[in-house]
């Protein structure tokens, strides 16, 4: 569709004779909106200011990434090794095959959450079809830690210790789509 400098807005009323559907959908074009109006009185910002501001965001994205995978509960593929009695290598197959949860950082390299592995010292059934699902381990990682309404408000995590609902979780999963960085 070509770019007219108009916007375009769609209204639902009402239908206004009987027999009609229950709805009615209006649309009206208007001019383009000075820039200084665009959204909420904010002016728009030149490429270069657009870019700044990307580089920016993209900054604070790797700066919580590296604080993130510092934290106590993100262990080495050593530690997570001798927890799960595994050998280095056993560990990285693992994390290939996507029975493991293992996210890499600019600096600290690959780590992996301890909360993965349950009371029985196995990791989260669901984590190779999560994984076949969502696409990347981050988007995982963000699936398992997020709060769903779907779930009453529980986390990814917090279901997923339950073996019997990692069906219910895959299917959430798969329902909601991507969560990866050109996901939702």
């Amino acid at each position: 569709m070509a770019r007219t400098g108009r916007t375009l807005t769609l209204d639902i009323g009402p239908a206004k004779r009987k027999g009609d559907s229950r709805f009615h959908i209006t649309k009206a074009l208007r001019p383009k909106a000075p820039a200084a109006e665009v959204e909420a009185g904010r002016p728009e910002l030149t490429p270069a200011e657009a870019r700044a501001a990307l580089r920016r965001a993209y900054t604070r994205g790797a700066d919580a990434a590296a604080e993130l995978l510092a934290g106590p509960d993100m262990l080495s593929s050593d530690q997570i090794a001798e927890r799960l009695g595994l050998s280095r290598e056993a560990v990285l197959q693992k994390r290939r095959r996507g029975e493991l949860l293992g996210i890499e950082g600019a600096k600290r390299g690959v780590r992996f959450p301890a909360w993965q592995v349950g009371p029985d010292g196995l990791p989260i059934a669901a984590l190779r079809e999560l994984h076949d699902v969502l696409g990347e381990p981050w988007a995982v990682f963000r699936f398992l830690r997020q709060q769903h309404p779907e779930l009453g408000m529980q986390s990814g995590l917090q279901v997923a210790a339950d073996r019997r609902r990692a069906a219910e979780l895959v299917d959430l999963a798969r329902s909601i789509g991507a969560f990866g960085p050109t996901g939702a």
